[in-house]
């Protein structure tokens, strides 16, 4: 257990027992590929929710965005500024901490690439289900952002089985 937080999170693919020399460069190149996949998402969402968060504690009617403070259930702070505080905080600075976090291959980078993409998807049935929000093209691409991320991490934890498993 205690190596396994000293290891890295891309190393696990290259830590495992040599292949034939036909696949081991394949092998390198798919870790390489995962890395700067999940990296491009992570920048992505961060860019995304930082402006997005900005622009709604910077302007709270919402206006800005295109939304309107109507659109919110009449319980809601009456406006946005603590949904976009949300945004901010969890699907902007929180995906590019994250950046840093895989860059650096700390050891539980994909545990917090999980958390970021779960927390997205769950923002966005919070946004269907309590808000009543209802932005498809927002949504969607929010959505698949989320479940990209946690199938890459899911990915990785699999990696780290397999090679548990072969050690």
């Amino acid at each position: 257990m205690e190596q396994d937080q000293s290891d890295s999170f891309w190393q696990y693919q290259l830590l495992r027992e040599p292949l034939p020399a036909t696949t081991e460069g394949r092998r390198t190149h798919d870790t390489t590929v995962k890395k700067l996949s999940t990296v491009a998402l992570l920048i992505l969402l961060g860019a995304a929710g930082t402006f997005n968060g900005l622009s709604l504690t910077s302007d709270p009617s919402g206006r800005s965005l295109g939304l309107n403070v109507g659109m919110l259930p009449a319980w809601h702070t009456w406006d946005y500024r603590i949904s976009g505080l949300f945004v901010l905080i969890f699907l902007g600075l929180g995906p590019l901490i994250c950046v840093a976090a895989v860059l650096v291959d700390a050891s539980e980078a994909a545990v917090y690439v999980a958390l970021v993409g779960l927390v997205t998807i769950g923002w966005v049935v919070w946004q269907i289900v309590v808000l009543d929000i209802d932005a498809p093209l927002g949504q969607i691409p929010l959505t698949l952002l989320g479940v990209a991320l946690t199938i890459l991490a899911i990915g990785e934890f699999r990696a780290r089985a397999r090679d548990r498993s072969r050690r």
